[in-house]
Parts: structure tokens; C-alpha cells; sequence
């Protein structure tokens, strides 16, 4: 997960309470704690999502921040215990990408074969396997992935494709990958072994230069299957307890916080989060509220105290109370008032008030993990007017499953700001995937097309991360008379008249059609032909470039995690917010930026 920077003003008082370890583990734990800790900013997986991009930070330790002196007998998880289960799992595999039309290659002689081979055997497919290898319509690639923290079984996760090194292929583009099983692998020698199968993947290949980027030979042999991979497993969190505090009463005490605090729903009612599996090992679950913000689960929890006596915490409440009046300490302070629960939510309500944005959008936030929809409005005002908060801002939004959040984001739908809608869209999708209003068409059989039919700015968005997904903003967006799009097989023109022709010239099928101009009837039109998402990115993307495209074209428009809050002036005595308080990059963002190399 992203790291939050320390700042000089509040490490002054970052003194740690309640742990009993030496003070050189203070030391080292310290800076990490202040950096994960100090606003209160959430990264989220993948998603993805989506996502799931890449590169996580370690498992480390996630430590309370600081110790006020009116509390100084309070406990948090964090002062005794180090969280894992916090950075993505690598898996790997080997796929056989199909219906390449030549621009494959015969596989050579060699152990990845011979691995190819025998997960094509077990497929039992009705062609021979043999052949399917030594065909150039065909081409064996590595399939790599990241299972994010917390995914759940069959949850969906994006899958990077890669040809092999010595490859003789020229391009993996509308290449189909096959059934292929991703392991957790460990290299022991010369050797790599496969670990136990985490995830399963099949699906359409979108090569780099179809995203625009990696425009030599090499980005046509890389790319990614959106969505392509579910998930085999459950991956859960658990608090690894020091040496030095480790003991069952401890254990037992930190778990009978959490599970005062939070519960999981199943289908045979509500169950606790927390368990005490020995001295030193507490496992966790994740509650469904947090299911797509991680991170910020990690951040309550670290931030939960425990053995802690009623005016402890009625000392606590004022002290935190205080602290949310502060846009350099509020972030922190929402926190632990979330982790407090019921009992903070006057104070956190009260906060709302507050005439500086920061401190309104971090006491909504606590609230909507709370389950209470006060601070909603709030939540909207953050998603639209700064960029920092949006992806926070929608994910807390998708976390309350009530009817004022779900018309607050069907209202960002109408923005004018490509993020805010584009980002309301996906929220929206989480929190009711059966909402009429991100319903969509699977065309092609490769993707989604959703027709958002309201009064906003045109805009027609591709997505880049955990489905491919064709966005449409405003139905009356049209191509131009002189609109023309040739590739191998397929001419699109139009007619002049507002209609445009699509003849599709195949080897065992040749289509004609005529529709009207308007983008969203053009699409479906060609994807009858076969033609499926990679076809209509480039399409797009021309027309834009030639101006015969009536709209506005984007790709990936989504919110990102981790951006900084740079506010013009922030009235707060004696200190401001600096950039080195925000987080970094989320772990599925870094990956990402790998899949686009």
C-alpha cells in the first residue's frame, strides 16, 4: 500500500505509549507509521483496479502515530503488532494465444513447452494440441498478474501478457489466450516450481500499441486481458504479533477489540472479523464495507486501541475532537474516530461543519465506513472540486448502500469533468451492479458497451483497467460526413446523408450493413461484424485525431489513487499541510505503469 511521509511538526509529538518493546524498535517503526498514518489518505486494489497494477510495498509494520499525553494509556493495535498480508501476490503462468491470422510462431523445442503441453492435455480440446503449437496462428506467451489484498474467490483481476524472448511472432494483436492456470512460483536453483493455483485465466489480448503506447515491434508483443484472470483464492490479512508483547491474553484482547468494532455478514448471519490463531498470530477478515478500499481497513485497524477503560475513551473523544479542527491532523484523527465507531459519530458529524474542505471530506469519509450518510453531500462537493479526494471520495460513496449515495452518484454521472462521471460510473457499478444506469451491451464478445443517455458533455471513454469497457456519455454524439476508417477486412465510411456504411470482408463471411451516424449504432453495427474493442479504439482515436469524430475521446479518465493535496492556502495555526503528508502511488497503480512499458 502507499506510504505516508512523515512531517516535522507532528513527529514532535509521535511518541509511542503501550508498547513494551525496546527503544530501538521504536526507532524503526516510527517513520513508517507517521508515513502510513498522518492524513488519513486511503490507497485501494484493484482493482484494480484494477486494478490491478502493480507493484506493492512490502508487508511492514503499520504503527499508531502518535500518543497524545491525555490518552497516554491508550493501546493501539499498531504499538504491538505489524499487519501482513498488505502487498499484492505475484503469479505467473503460460497461455497459448489463438487466432492470430500468421503473426504467430512455431513453438520451439524446450521445459516451457513441455509445460504448455501438458496444460493443454488437460484441457482435453477438441483440436490437437500439437498442431495448435506449431501453427503461426498461435503463440505461447507468458501470463503474469497480481492477486491485490483482499480479493475474494472469483473475483475478477487483469492478466499481463508478454511473448516469449527469442519469439520469431510479429504481433499479438485480436489474439485470444486460451485457458491458462497462474501459480505462485519460487525459483530454487536453475529451476522454477509452481506453487499452488491462485487464479485462472482466459481472454482477448490488448496489445500496448493498441493503447497508443510501445509503438515499435515490442509493444505489439505485450499487452493485457482486462479482467481476464478470477481469482482461486481468498486472501485475507492477519496482525503478527512482536516478541516482546506476544502472549494469548494479548492476542485475545486485540481480537475481542475487532470484534466488538466490526463483523462480516454470511449467508448464516453476522460472524467476527478477528481470530486468535496462537501467541502470535491474529487472523482478520475484511468486512464488505471495505472490500475496495483495503488500505483503509489496515489504516482503522492499526488505529483501533484496545484495553482501553470508559474515560479513557471519553478522554480520547475530546482529545480527537480537538485534533479534527486541524486540516494536518484531522486526516489521523478520522481515523481513530472510525476506529472508535457509534460513539465518535456525533464528533464526526460535528466536523462536518468545519468551513475547510479537507476536514469536512476526512469526517465524511469515517462516516459513510460507518454506515451513516451525513456526510454525502460533502462527499460529492470532494469528488468534484479536488482531484486528491475524488478516488476516496467515490470509494467511500460505493461503501454506503443506501439510496442517498446512490442518487448523489448517478447525479456525478451528469460532471463535466471526465473523472468525476467516469469515476461515478465504476463506483456506481460496485455498489449496485444492477442499477439501470450502468447496464451495458456485450458486444464482440471481447466487451462492454454502456450508454450513458444523459444531458452531459459528449464524451466517448475506453477503458484500461479491470474490464474492457466502452463508455458513451451523451447518446447524440455522431461521426462527421467525411468520416472513413479502412483496417484489413473492414471499411467504415460514411454516406453523407447520416448514415454510415460497414462492409466486413472475412475469408468465410463477408457483411454489409448501413446504420445512422450516431456513435453508439456505428459501434454496435461493426461489433456484428466481429469487430470487437480493439477495432473501435482505433477507429476512435482516428477519427478524433481527423476530426470527424463529434465528441471527446479518453482513455483510462479514471480517478487515480495517491495523487497529492496541494491546497493554494490553508489557514491552519502553526502549520500547514505539506506534499510529503499524502500517500504514494497505490500498489495497482505502479503495476499498471509496468503493463504500459
Amino acid at each position: 500500500m502507499g506510504l505516508l511521509k512523515s512531517n516535522n511538526t507532528t513527529s514532535q509529538s509521535d511518541t509511542r505509549v503501550g508498547s513494551t518493546e525496546p527503544s530501538k524498535s521504536t526507532n524503526e517503526l516510527g517513520s513508517i507509521s507517521r508515513r502510513i498514518f498522518l492524513c488519513g489518505l486511503v490507497v485501494a486494489t484493484s482493482g484494480c483496479q484494477n486494478l490491478v497494477k502493480r507493484g506493492q510495498s512490502p508487508d511492514g509494520d503499520v504503527v499508531a502515530a502518535s500518543a497524545e499525553p491525555v490518552a497516554a494509556n491508550t493501546k493501539y493495535i499498531a504499538s504491538i503488532c505489524k499487519m501482513a498480508g498488505l502487498r499484492g501476490e505475484k503469479i505467473e503462468g503460460i497461455a497459448l494465444v489463438t487466432q492470430l491470422k500468421s503473426t504467430g510462431s512455431a513453438a520451439k523445442p524446450g521445459e516451457i513447452r513441455r509445460r504448455l503441453e501438458r496444460e493443454l492435455e488437460r484441457l482435453k480440446l477438441d483440436v490437437d494440441a500439437a498442431d495448435l503449437i506449431k501453427s503461426k496462428d498461435s503463440e505461447i506467451v507468458l501470463c503474469r498478474s497480481f492477486l491485490p489484498p483482499g480479493v475474494r474467490k472469483g473475483d475478477r483481476i487483469d492478466l499481463e501478457i508478454r511473448a516469449l524472448r527469442d519469439t520469431e511472432a510479429t504481433s499479438l494483436e485480436n489474439g485470444f489466450a486460451i485457458h491458462t492456470r497462474l501459480h505462485d512460483t519460487a525459483k530454487l536453483g536453475n529451476t522454477v516450481k509452481e506453487g499452488h493455483l491462485k487464479a485462472i485465466g482466459i481472454g482477448r489480448v490488448l496489445t500496448n500499441a493498441t493503447f497508443g503506447n510501445g509503438k515499435d515491434d515490442l509493444g505489439k508483443l505485450r499487452g493485457v486481458i482486462l479482467g481476464g484472470g478470477r481469482a482461486n483464492v481468498d486472501r485475507e490479512l492477519s496482525l503478527l504479533m512482536r516478541k516482546s508483547s506476544a502472549s494469548i491474553r494479548t492476542a485475545t484482547q486485540i481480537s475481542s477489540a475487532l470484534n466488538r468494532r466490526f463483523t462480516i455478514s454470511t449467508g448464516g448471519g453476522l460472524k467476527n472479523v478477528a481470530e486468535a490463531k496462537t501467541d502470535k498470530l491474529v487472523a482478520l477478515k475484511i468486512p464488505d464495507q471495505y472490500r475496495h478500499s483495503v488500505g483503509r481497513y489496515a489504516q482503522v485497524v492499526s488505529n483501533l486501541a484496545f484495553a482501553e477503560d470508559a474515560q479513557a475513551l471519553v478522554n480520547r473523544l475530546d482529545l480527537l475532537e480537538n485534533q479534527m479542527s486541524d486540516p494536518v491532523s484531522a486526516g489521523l484523527a478520522a481515523v481513530r474516530l472510525e476506529g472508535i465507531g457509534r460513539q465518535a459519530t456525533p464528533t464526526l458529524i460535528r466536523s462536518l461543519q468545519n468551513r475547510q474542505l479537507p476536514i469536512r471530506f476526512y469526517a465524511a469519509q469515517a462516516l459513510a465506513y460507518l454506515g451513516k450518510d451525513d456526510g454525502v453531500s460533502v462527499l460529492r462537493e470532494a469528488a468534484i472540486a479536488e482531484p486528491a479526494f475524488r478516488w476516496q471520495a467515490l470509494t467511500a460513496l460505493a461503501s454506503l448502500d443506501n439510496g442517498q449515495s446512490e442518487q448523489t452518484l448517478v447525479g456525478l454521472l451528469s460532471e463535466s469533468d471526465d473523472e468525476t462521471r467516469c469515476g461515478a460510473f465504476r463506483a456506481l457499478r460496485l455498489q449496485n451492479p444492477r442499477h439501470p444506469a450502468v447496464q451495458s451491451q456485450w458486444l464482440a464478445d471481447d466487451h462492454h458497451l454502456s450508454i450513458i443517455d444523459n444531458d452531459s458533455k459528449p464524451l466517448l471513454h475506453f477503458a484500461r483497467r479491470e474490464r474492457a469497457e466502452i463508455l458513451i456519455f451523451n447518446d447524440s454524439q455522431t461521426f462527421s460526413d467525411k468520416f472513413l476508417y479502412v483496417e484489413s477486412g473492414l471499411t467504415v465510411k460514411s454516406n453523407g446523408d447520416g448514415t454510415v456504411s460497414v462492409a466486413s470482408y472475412q475469408a468465410d463471411n463477408t457483411a454489409k450493413m448501413v446504420c445512422s451516424d450516431r456513435v453508439s449504432d456505428v459501434f454496435q453495427a461493426i461489433a456484428q461484424t466481429g469487430h470487437g474493442y480493439a477495432t473501435l479504439l482505433r477507429l476512435s482515436r482516428q477519427a478524433m485525431k481527423e476530426g470527424t469524430l463529434n465528441s471527446k475521446f479518453a482513455i483510462d479518465a479514471m480517478p487515480k489513487v495517491g495523487r497529492q493535496y496541494k491546497p493554494d492556502v490553508v489557514k491552519s495555526e502553526p502549520v500547514v499541510i505539506e506534499d510529503n503528508q499524502v500517500q504514494q502511488a497505490s500498489w495497482w497503480s505502479s503495476v499498471k505503469e509496468r503493463f504500459a512499458r
